[in-house]
């Protein structure tokens, strides 16, 4: 075989084998992709799952739900949490959230405390402050779309007298 030949021949196969390798690696680029956009779908699914999630419990501010959660049970010590607490000045700056679930915390977003605000305020009851709460929980936080009283009795009320909430008001 003739040197130029030989040359042709070898750039060929060269080219043969660049082709195939280029090949595989965008498959496999592609396969990477693929698997992102799994991910990116399994993940979106579990977002739309907590988008609309509703919890029922007791608001109390932030600042009480500290206390509360310490020592003994929290659901009992968030029933009797009063409206007149949950409206002073230092309580109502803390922000408010959630007790559900006997006795999980979550904290709310800026719209959940004004939303929590408002119940609070227009509120004919004194303590005992249910509520459906629903929204999406993102890391420690619930983004709240919407909060309403709950005018449901709840098998667990307490019926203690210690309504002492974790701090002293001054």
């Amino acid at each position: 075989m003739e040197e130029s030949t030989m040359k042709k021949t070898a750039l060929v196969l060269l080219m043969c084998m660049s082709v195939a390798a280029f090949a595989q690696d965008a498959d496999t680029k592609s396969d990477v992709k693929t698997k992102k956009a799994q991910a990116k779908e399994i993940s979106s699914e579990k977002a739309k799952a907590e988008m609309g999630k509703t919890l029922h419990g007791y608001v109390v501010d932030q600042m009480c739900a500290k206390g509360m959660a310490k020592k003994g049970d929290p659901m009992v010590r968030a029933a009797k949490h009063t409206k007149e607490c949950a409206l002073e000045e230092a309580c109502a700056a803390s922000g408010y959230g959630l007790f559900y679930e006997n006795g999980k915390w979550i904290k709310f977003d800026d719209n959940g405390d004004r939303l929590a605000r408002e119940m609070f305020e227009s509120s004919q009851k004194s303590s005992d402050f249910q509520a459906d709460v629903t929204g999406e929980i993102k890391g420690e936080k619930f983004i709240v779309a919407s909060l309403v009283e709950s005018k449901k009795p709840d098998a667990d009320k307490p019926m203690k007298d210690d309504a002492h909430h974790g701090h002293d008001h001054k």
